[in-house]
C-alpha cells in the first residue's frame, strides 16, 4: 500500500510539472505568432475550454490535414464511419473508444 501511495504522489509530482511547464511555454508565446502553442492559447480564451482541452483539440484533431467536415466529424467520433467493399455500402456506427474527442468538439462547438 505504502509503494502505491508513494507511486501516486510521484506521478503527482510529475503532472504538475508537465503542467507548469506547458503554462510556461503558452505565456512566452505573443498573439501575432502562429503554430500549434498560439492555437492554444487562442482556444482557451475561450469560456469553458480550458488548457487541457484546448491542447487536446489542436494536438489530436485542428494539427491534422482533414480534408472536409463529414472528415472532422468521423474522426472525432460524431458520425459513423462508411464501410465501402465492392457493392456493399453500410455504417459502421460511432466508436465507443473516442469519448474526450467528442466530448472537445461538442465543447467548442
Amino acid at each position: 500500500m505504502r509503494r502505491n501511495l508513494g507511486r501516486l504522489h510521484l506521478l503527482r509530482e510529475q503532472m504538475h510539472e508537465i503542467e507548469q511547464e506547458r503554462l510556461r511555454q503558452l505565456s512566452v508565446v505573443s498573439d501575432t505568432e502562429k503554430g500549434p502553442l498560439a492555437m492554444v492559447r487562442l482556444l482557451s480564451r475561450i469560456i469553458g475550454v480550458g488548457i487541457e482541452t484546448a491542447d487536446m483539440l489542436v494536438n489530436e484533431i485542428l494539427s491534422r490535414g482533414l480534408r472536409d467536415r463529414r472528415a472532422v466529424a468521423r474522426y472525432a467520433a460524431l458520425t459513423g464511419a462508411p464501410d465501402e467493399s465492392g457493392q456493399r455500402r453500410r455504417e459502421k456506427g460511432l466508436a465507443g473508444r473516442q469519448r474526450s474527442r467528442r466530448h472537445g468538439m461538442i465543447l467548442l462547438a
